[in-house]
């Protein structure tokens, strides 16, 4: 128990380290998934740009083009000449300069040969997509004046059919109501490993090394006692860690309720719970997922505390490097489809590589045969460098008897 106590005695030695990326981790937590909550299914929009129309004609044609493009961009309103138009043209104020030449109208009528000018600068693609809104306004006016419609009922049903809003949702999937939830468990590696390495590594360097390593060596207790008290407070202290922040993100995801909290994902259809996804087979996996990363974490902690050249090193250096380097290629900061092949490649060899992807699978539906292939590559991994360590370490305890 002496030793279970020393271990938090040696935690509270770097008390300012813990909390200071306590909160640092929380308030990537807070920004950062942000960016998958309010992603909720929403009515499409046209993007409107602004241009300018000349209507030579001012027939009820020419008058129904006027309108069906008002009702998009923003026009104009100015008289302007042609200098200023092409100024506009060339600073990009407007995007677009239309002509409709005098006898559109009857033209249009009878052989459609007296056509709609449109004048943009070809390095912006929008001026053609604006030409394509004209000609499907005029095919749709002119079907709907040869069915027997007026000019004024055909205008009304053109614009009606060319309404994307009223046919299309740009959805963000049926688990908008997750997008908090996801994009904070997403991100619970980075704090995980800031954390973890900041207050375990000195305090298991500490117990291997100087006066401390002789005084245990040479008492009564057994080796396998020592270590089981020290692996004890290394599990306390990492599982209060994991708890702390699954509560984090568990709030973050259920304070948006069921109503618009995962992107791009399709959920399992418990967070239409009024408490979100909260203690779904979401929810549990991804604890579970977060629960093997974390003794992931702790095996990683054992090899770099049991090799002398890394026990040597600073905590707060491993902190930032391994804690940065892991998430920047292992899909925590970058969402996974974003990573560069020669990136994700690097990616499959690191625990939030598999971390990462186990997350997407759990909002997007999936159960307990969908990832635990990725919580036993992660367990995996963990088991490597805890053999490594263990590897190292009996290999340095022979050469200084040795010597």
């Amino acid at each position: 128990m002496s030793l279970y106590k020393a271990f938090f005695k040696i935690l509270k030695k770097n008390r300012f380290s813990i909390i200071l990326y306590f909160v640092i981790t929380i308030g990537v937590l807070i920004m950062l998934s942000g960016i998958y909550s309010n992603k909720t299914a929403k009515k499409a929009t046209l993007e409107s740009y602004p241009i300018y129309i000349r209507d030579l004609d001012d027939s009820e044609y020419s008058r129904a083009v006027v309108e069906y493009l008002g009702s998009i961009h923003s026009v104009k309103d100015k008289e302007l000449n042609e200098d200023q138009i092409k100024d506009l043209l060339y600073y990009e104020q407007i995007v677009s300069y239309i002509v409709i030449p005098k006898g559109f109208g009857d033209s249009f009528r009878t052989n459609g040969e007296n056509r709609i000018h449109n004048e943009y600068d070809e390095a912006m693609p929008v001026g053609i997509s604006i030409s394509l809104q004209i000609e499907n306004f005029l095919n749709s006016l002119r079907n709907y004046t040869e069915l027997g419609d007026s000019v004024e009922e055909a205008k009304k049903k053109s614009m009606e059919s060319l309404d994307i809003t009223k046919y299309v949702s740009i959805h963000a999937g049926e688990a908008a109501d997750n997008g908090s939830m996801k994009g904070a468990f997403n991100y619970i590696p980075y704090g995980l490993l800031s954390i973890l390495i900041t207050g375990i590594f000195p305090a298991v360097v500490a117990f291997n090394k100087g006066e401390k390593k002789n005084r245990i060596q040479v008492s009564s207790m057994a080796s396998g006692k020592r270590n089981g008290w020290i692996l004890g407070g290394a599990a306390t202290f990492a599982l209060i860690v994991l708890v702390v922040l699954v509560i984090v993100a568990s709030v973050m995801g259920s304070g948006d309720g069921a109503s618009t909290m995962p992107g791009a994902s399709r959920g399992s259809g418990d967070s239409l719970a009024s408490t979100g996804l909260l203690f779904s087979n979401t929810w549990w996996l991804s604890v579970a997922n977060a629960f093997i990363y974390t003794l992931v974490v702790s095996m990683l902690i054992s090899m770099f505390a049991n090799v002398p050249f890394f026990a040597s090193a600073p905590a707060s250096a491993f902190a930032t490097i391994v804690g940065l380097g892991f998430c920047f290629l292992g899909g925590t900061f970058v969402p996974l489809d974003m990573l560069g092949e020669g990136v994700a490649k690097v990616g499959r060899f690191l625990p939030n590589y598999w971390y990462s992807t186990a997350v997407d699978r759990i909002y997007n539906g999936g159960t307990f045969a969908d990832v635990w292939d990725c919580f036993a590559i992660q367990l995996a991994f963990g088991l490597v460098c805890l053999f490594v360590g263990l590897a190292v370490a009996r290999l340095t305890a022979e050469r200084k008897q040795l010597a």
